[in-house]
């Protein structure tokens, strides 16, 4: 009779090594993954620092900075601009001697008091009627009715004129010749002396 030895009740060995390893930092593929993950913080820590930043200066400046996607600034065009001088102010307001310019053909003019020599710079500022201007006239009246008369220089990029006033009060008035061939006129002020102190 043969003896037998029983069968081992032990599972099998398994190897040293396993077959399916961990992939580690050496692996170029988790390298990628970790440096576009590095890129990507820095990205959002140099946008939050850059809304900080802005909001601080708003805040410290007292104006409005438009910070989103998609938001602009507005601006805001009124009808009856005001010119500051060192010493005075002059608002343009049309008069009963005035004309009204067709709605998107407004023009904007500023000029401030008479210097102390008498003279009077006037300024033309463009608006929604600029590329349809064909000239300017600006005519400035004294007291012993003398006339000073200019053509704005349109073509110029800031156009302006300075007209030789009086002492006393002068009156300034501005037409507007359009392309079409109708002339306005949309300025016509009386224009103190300043006084020197």
């Amino acid at each position: 009779m043969e003896l037998t030895q029983p069968e081992s009740t032990q599972p099998p060995r398994l190897p040293l090594e396993p077959q399916n390893p961990v992939p580690s930092i050496g692996v170029p593929g988790v390298r990628w993954v970790l440096v576009r993950a590095a890129l990507l913080s820095l990205l959002i820590v140099i946008f939050l620092v850059g809304v900080v930043w802005l909001v601080g200066i708003s805040l410290f400046s007292g104006t409005n900075i438009p910070v989103g996607i998609g938001s602009t600034p507005q601006t805001t065009i009124f009808p009856s601009p005001t010119v500051t001088n060192p010493t005075a102010s002059i608002t343009i307001t049309p008069t009963e001697s005035t004309d009204v310019l067709p709605r998107n053909q407004e023009l904007y003019f500023y000029f401030g008091l008479k210097d102390t020599a008498g003279h009077l710079t006037v300024i033309f500022d463009g608006g929604p009627g600029k590329a349809m201007v064909k000239e300017i006239n600006v005519r400035l009246t004294r007291p012993d009715n003398t006339v000073d008369t200019r053509i704005m220089p349109i073509q110029n990029e800031f156009p302006e004129v300075t007209l030789q006033g009086s002492k006393n009060t002068d009156r300034l008035e501005v037409f507007v010749t359009f392309l079409s061939g109708k002339t306005y006129k949309i300025v016509d002020e009386q224009v103190p002396y300043r006084q020197s102190i």
